[in-house]
């Protein structure tokens, strides 16, 4: 532990991040779980019709990339990059942890998580780390099974 760095600084910067995240900013999101257990894959790895587990809602600081439309023939085609930051203490106490693969839920749309890291350090010591970083890209609902659809 480095001289100008206490455990009381360090649970106060958690207890200031965790109340801004929680209680000012207020952005929900819904955390859903692939449950691997019901997921069928074929012989190349691939789930054609993922299940998942109940979305848990939590908070997060959310980080958006202007959406972008590309038009190729069928209509257009949206796309959106965000970056979500998530509370890891909260994370502990809600018993999950995002994952590559999960979707995340956020303003009427889906994101599946392509990377997570942990790379938030408080007084830059590794073992002192607050959050957890997943980038994610925007996926069609209806590929998801996720939602029930309307025939």
């Amino acid at each position: 532990m480095p001289k100008f760095l206490s455990n009381r600084d360090v649970s106060f910067f958690k207890s200031i991040a965790r109340e801004l995240v929680n209680d000012i900013i207020q952005v929900a999101v819904v955390l859903y779980k692939i449950n691997i257990y019901e997921t069928k894959v074929n012989i190349y790895g691939e789930a054609l019709n993922k299940t998942w587990y109940q979305g848990v809602e939590i908070y997060a600081l959310v980080d958006k990339e202007p959406e972008n439309v590309q038009y190729e023939g069928f209509g257009p085609d949206n796309s959106q990059m965000i970056t979500f930051k998530f509370d890891k203490d909260t994370c502990q106490e809600k018993n999950i942890y995002p994952e590559i693969g999960d979707v995340i839920y956020f303003d009427n749309s889906y994101y599946e998580i392509d990377n997570t890291n942990e790379i938030q350090f408080i007084g830059g010591q590794p073992d002192n780390n607050y959050s957890i970083v997943a980038t994610t890209f925007m996926v069609s609902k209806s590929t998801l099974n996720i939602e029930e659809r309307v025939n």
